[in-house]
């Protein structure tokens, strides 16, 4: 199984200390996700995944890319959307239209916000 954790905790690292601070753009969107964060975390820890089994599953071989306050692995199924700032992710199926829960069916909001395991409980 790849690693995909590494590359996005270096990435998520780096976001948060200085780039989701250096313009007005990057500290609304830092802003605004820590504020989700602040709302919906325990909602997120009930459904917590390993990064490295969700980007195996839907998105395999790929190298995730930082996009804005988004870590995103992407082929041509699916995006697998990572908050850097908050450390949840999202799956969206590119053919249906919609975020999708582990099982690959589109879910509500609460269904679709999965919190990403820390290392040392992977």
């Amino acid at each position: 199984m790849a690693d995909s954790k590494t590359n996005y905790s270096k990435a998520a690292k780096s976001y948060s200390r200085n780039t989701g601070h250096t313009s007005m753009t990057d500290a609304f969107r830092f802003f605004k996700s820590k504020s989700r964060e602040a709302k919906y975390d325990a909602n997120w820890k009930k459904n917590s995944v390993n990064l490295n089994t969700v980007v195996t599953k839907f998105a395999p071989g790929t190298q995730g890319k930082a996009k804005g306050v988004k870590y995103v692995f992407e082929n041509a199924n699916y995006s697998v959307k990572v908050d850097m700032a908050s450390g949840y992710l999202r799956i969206f199926d590119k053919k249906v239209g919609k975020y999708i829960k582990m099982n690959g069916k589109p879910g509500t909001n609460e269904e679709t916000h999965f919190k990403v395991l820390k290392r040392r409980d992977m």
